[in-house]
């Protein structure tokens, strides 16, 4: 006879940690003009590497993760994650872009740590306090990164991480440019750009691997400065029922 099994709700919440506290992910756009993604049927890295859409007019991949506390108390049988959301928006350009489908992957090189460098300064600012100020790489691959500064006495003094981005290490060299401190306010932009230094890195053995395709209702434009919000549950059941 075939009976069902009931996980406790303490091993449930030790694997859903186990699996993604700590972690990482990357939100991708994809437009494969309706041709859908089939598991087994299709390699997921390659159909992400073939439909992605250009990385242009406003669009960028998005990074979310999970920190403790995001664990759920069990309920319905499961134990899950606090909601999380990818926010898409457009530059406000001319040219949209359309998707149909989006993937999910495990990401790697995460900013989780910058640092001010002193030895890169581009004279002196206007102080106050300057938010989701873009990061330039003068090397690497890294792209995303995002920074809140505070400027006191015409100098740098606190940078916090505002977009995390991904693909970064610590050896790259990047930068506030002096086009940017020009554009929030920050300088007339006769200097240079304020070097930071990237502190910490978070990697992982799965990077690059994907987690889930996921098609929409119908193709999404976005166009105008418009945006789209894409949100994220997971539950891990943990019962299962037969039919005897």
């Amino acid at each position: 006879m075939t009976v069902a099994a009931k996980i406790t709700p303490t091993e449930l919440g030790d694997q859903v940690r186990t699996r993604y506290i700590d972690n990482y992910f990357v939100v991708r756009l994809l437009n494969s003009n309706g041709l859908a993604y089939t598991p087994g049927l299709q390699d997921p890295l390659q159909f992400v590497i073939d439909y992605e859409i250009p990385q242009s007019n406003g669009y960028r991949p998005q990074i979310f993760g999970y920190v403790t506390g995001d664990v759920t108390d069990y309920a319905d049988q499961g134990v899950g994650l606090r909601q999380k959301q990818a926010i898409f928006q457009h530059d406000g350009g001319t040219t949209g872009y359309t998707f149909d489908q989006l993937s999910v992957q495990w990401a790697g090189g995460v900013t989780t740590s910058v640092l001010v460098d002193d030895t890169r300064t581009p004279g002196p600012l206007n102080d106050g306090e300057y938010s989701n100020v873009p990061v330039f790489s003068n090397t690497g691959d890294g792209r995303g990164l995002s920074v809140n500064i505070t400027v006191f006495n015409g100098a740098v003094v606190t940078c916090f991480i505002n977009g995390r981005g991904f693909d970064y290490s610590e050896l790259d060299i990047v930068e506030i440019t002096a086009g940017t401190l020009a554009s929030i306010g920050a300088s007339d932009g006769t200097g240079s750009g304020q070097g930071l230094i990237i502190a910490g890195v978070y990697g992982s053995t799965r990077s690059g691997s994907v987690v889930l395709i996921a098609p929409t209702s119908a193709p999404i434009t976005l166009a105008s400065g418009n945006e789209s919000a894409v949100y994220f549950s997971y539950k891990n059941f943990g019962y299962y029922n037969t039919v005897e």
